[in-house]
């Protein structure tokens, strides 16, 4: 068991409290902390009459590094909400801390500050750079149904219906429009448009070995990979 005077850190201080609160003696506490009785007396007393805040301590060297002006209790707990909800970025945890009745009334890091934290304890992700789709090699078209190629034209008025943009569905090889389908009202069609598309053209031909597209969107393009195996849709 630890013997009197140790450092605790924020969280174990945390836990001590949480085991009181559950109803755990201190000699029990101080066996599953690896504290001694009278350090969980210590912080457990402070739990009970002051709170969340009265675990907080200034003892220990001056803290170095982002956020290092700030309590090292207020840094441990964003990091330990980053760990919980490794989603969150700066923007967010900075929401999470002033809705915290712990801290809310505290001065709280910017958020450029919170971003240098979190670099500087690795929990920042690596950026990703955009890359093209990967494109078909050329090999020669002979049979039909090798290639479909899926178009959206420029949008088109049409006296009684408005505006129209036509997916057209065309195989490379013998020119058959597998299928042809009007998005209505819109400019850019819709997903579930291009979805309607080629289940129609499915339908009457199956499937293709290649489809490409051209001007559809690029969200667009992902999710239809969706449709294919992998290296079966181009843009």
């Amino acid at each position: 068991m630890g013997q009197r005077g140790q450092t605790t850190t924020f969280e174990i201080r945390l836990e001590i409290g949480e085991h009181a609160a559950a109803g755990l003696n201190d000699p029990q506490i101080a066996s599953v902390v690896g504290c001694s009785v009278w350090t969980v007396r210590k912080w457990r007393r402070r739990a009970q009459h002051q709170g969340r805040v009265g675990l907080t301590s200034l003892m220990g060297r001056p803290a170095r590094g982002p956020v290092s002006t700030f309590p090292n209790e207020l840094k441990a707990s964003i990091l330990h909400l980053r760990k919980l909800h490794p989603g969150w970025g700066p923007d967010t945890l900075l929401t999470a801390l002033k809705m915290d009745p712990c801290w809310a009334d505290h001065l709280l890091p910017s958020r450029a500050q919170l971003a240098r934290l979190l670099k500087h304890a690795g929990l920042t992700r690596r950026y990703q750079p955009h890359h093209d789709l990967i494109q078909p090699a050329q090999t020669s078209l002979t049979d039909p149904h090798q290639e479909w190629q899926m178009d959206a034209q420029g949008v088109m008025r049409v006296e009684g219906v408005g505006k129209v943009s036509l997916i057209s569905i065309v195989d490379v090889t013998s020119r058959l429009k597998a299928e042809s389908y009007p998005s209505l009202d819109t400019t850019n069609p819709a997903l579930p448009d291009y979805q309607l598309t080629l289940r129609r053209a499915f339908l009457t031909y199956g499937l293709p070995q290649t489809l490409t597209l051209d001007q559809a969107p690029s969200s667009t393009i992902t999710r239809l990979l969706r449709l294919f195996p992998p290296g079966c849709i181009y843009g």
